[in-house]
């Protein structure tokens, strides 16, 4: 590993190969006869060289730091806490405003939202900053939060729901950027597990808290405490975030806004927007498949995403960087994860269900199970992967290794049944947590250890929107297959029945009408039910496996090493105030060669 240097090179535009072990990159390298690698000649000889900038930790003091550090870290409480806190208070919230019907949009509108913009706080940090694309997060969440709490009708709540969601894009993306600017790349999985100690703490609460704050002071509240936290957020970040290691490249808001692609962001929001809906009349309203509103939706997503690629694939500023995809390594670490969230949330989101319908427990009971296994199983899968990652140790196999226990444990909750002991069902999903967020840490090092500084932010911001989107596909996916399993179940037993429509009809809209039918018939419909969550854990064990093969494809990075730092100035009009950069003139950053 060579110095760090900063020069006055010629700066990086956007087509720049940015991508280690890339045919182009390695022509830049050989061929590349600027002064500025004069200096480190004899470092830079070799073909996989990779540009990454030093780490601010060790330019700012250490409480400066932490300081930093716990403020972006809050934006992940809350973003959890709000999580739980939703299907906590939706159904209370529905009934208040007598549009029970409507409760599930409270999550699922936010979701929407914050999975389409997710690419463009990518591009927000490459062309205004670190500082404005968190601030904008911040303000976004924080505005549709103040209008959950005065909302006075369902429509309005709604409504600033998806403001929110505006904003929570941002909260996550953002923050895991800014931590991959401050630390080694070497400590950045031990950092990443810190950080999801922090959101599975605020996930176990949310929920708890905001039950507690509903029927003691009314649901408002529920809202109102999420405001303190997002503030702190944003004036943490104002106040004493450093400045990053590659400037932002506009210094003007407008030229910066101006700048965006948005013809490209109106197609992949339409595109996300469409498919998420798709899915949503079909396992939400009970349409076919066949319904226009359904195939309608999901075929608008399919042309509004080929429109997408074609338009990213002209564009001088793209919102997702094409070259990401040709890539072996960064295909599997991006399809992985995409794959192991739609395997983890299709699983995960049928569990309460299994417990209230098939084990007729109450909610409390089984919101505990999910609270401790999910706060637990976030925590301690991340910190050990980082830990084990920050100790040197070859991490090849850890990505295969973590899958292993969603592919058995998803497996075997299809043979579960009333008569297993509570602690088997602890048993079962709680190594499944371990593993997926086991992954998700080294999918970030992954990721992170394979492209430049320069391209970091947007490949960042494309990794957390696979991430929400095969979570909300695989809530949908999950959703539509027990759908539609359990249909084919109940026909097969009450389809002879006099009035066996009636009460196939009554089951599917609500899972209450099981305890209203007579023993036999009562017994035949959980019988039903239970094969059809049956059916979906084989499907979630079944994608899990696809992702356990295609994580052989990751390719292990070094991401250790003797780093010697000679830090000059950038001579590139950096800023140090205020919410985005004053423009990067000629100069450009360097950085760490691994």
């Amino acid at each position: 590993m060579s110095a760090i240097v900063i020069s006055t090179a010629p700066a990086y535009n956007e087509r720049t190969p940015l991508l280690r072990s890339q045919s182009q990159s390695r022509r830049r390298q050989s061929s590349s006869s600027s002064s500025s690698y004069s200096s480190a000649s004899s470092d830079s000889s070799s073909s996989d060289t990779l540009v990454r900038s030093p780490p601010l930790k060790d330019s700012i003091s250490t409480l400066r730091f932490v300081i930093v550090c716990v403020g972006i870290w809050s934006s992940n409480f809350v973003f959890a806490f709000q999580s739980t806190a939703i299907p906590t208070l939706a159904p209370a919230i529905g009934s208040w405003f007598e549009h029970a019907e409507l409760s599930a949009y409270l999550g699922s509108m936010f979701t929407l939202s914050n999975t389409a913009v997710i690419p463009l706080y990518g591009v927000l940090m490459d062309t205004l900053g670190r500082k404005f694309a968190m601030i904008t997060g911040c303000f976004f969440f924080g505005f549709g939060t103040i209008l959950c709490a005065l909302s006075n009708n369902m429509y309005t709540l709604i409504a600033a729901r998806i403001v929110a969601g505006l904003g929570g894009g941002g909260l996550l993306t953002v923050s895991s950027v800014i931590l991959t600017d401050l630390v080694p790349l070497r400590d950045r999985g031990f950092y990443q597990g810190l950080m999801m100690t922090i959101f599975g703490a605020g996930s176990m609460l949310g929920g708890p808290i905001s039950g507690w704050l509903a029927d003691t002071y009314g649901w408002h509240w529920s809202f109102w405490v999420q405001i303190p936290v997002t503030i702190f957020c944003a004036v943490i970040v104002a106040i004493f975030l450093p400045v990053p290691p590659i400037p932002p490249t506009h210094k003007s808001l407008l030229k910066g806004l101006a700048s965006l692609d948005w013809i490209g962001t109106f197609f992949l929001i339409g595109s996300i927007t469409t498919l998420i809906l798709g899915f949503s009349f079909h396992t939400s309203y009970l349409e076919p498949w066949s319904a226009p509103i359904v195939w309608g939706m999901l075929l608008a997503s399919v042309v509004l995403g080929v429109a997408f690629f074609m338009t990213e694939a002209r564009v001088a500023r793209p919102v997702v960087p094409l070259e990401l995809f040709r890539s072996s390594h960064l295909a599997a670490t991006l399809g992985a994860g995409f794959l192991l969230s739609i395997s983890n949330q299709a699983f995960l989101y049928q569990i309460p269900v299994y417990f209230s319908v098939i084990v007729n427990t109450s909610t409390a009971q089984a919101g505990l199970i999910m609270s401790i296994c999910g706060g637990l199983g976030l925590a301690l899968g991340s910190l050990g992967a980082g830990h084990y990652i920050r100790s040197g140790r070859s991490w090849k196999w850890l990505a295969p290794i973590s899958l292993v226990a969603p592919v058995f444990g998803i497996l075997t909750a299809a043979f579960w049944t009333p008569s297993w002991a509570w602690w088997t069902y602890w048993v079962t999903i709680f190594p499944c947590i371990l593993g997926y967020s086991t992954f998700l840490c080294v999918q970030i090092v992954a990721l992170i250890s394979a492209v430049d500084s320069k391209i970091m932010p947007k490949a960042t911001a494309l990794l957390y929107t696979t991430r929400s989107l095969g979570g909300t596909l695989g809530v949908s996916v999950g959703g539509s297959i027990q759908l539609g399993a359990l249909v084919s179940h109940l026909k097969a037993r009450f389809g002879d029945l006099s009035n066996g429509n009636e009460v196939i009809n009554a089951i599917l809209h609500s899972k209450s009408a099981i305890r209203l039918l007579p023993p036999r018939l009562k017994n035949l419909a959980l019988e039903a039910y239970a094969n059809s969550l049956s059916v979906v854990f084989v499907v979630s064990s079944a994608i899990a496996l696809i992702t356990f093969i295609s994580s052989f494809w990751i390719e292990y990075h070094e991401v250790h090493g003797v780093q010697k730092r000679s830090v000059k100035s950038t001579g590139g009009g950096v800023n140090d105030g205020g919410p985005y950069g004053e423009g990067l003139g000629a100069a450009s950053l360097e950085g760490e060669r691994v």
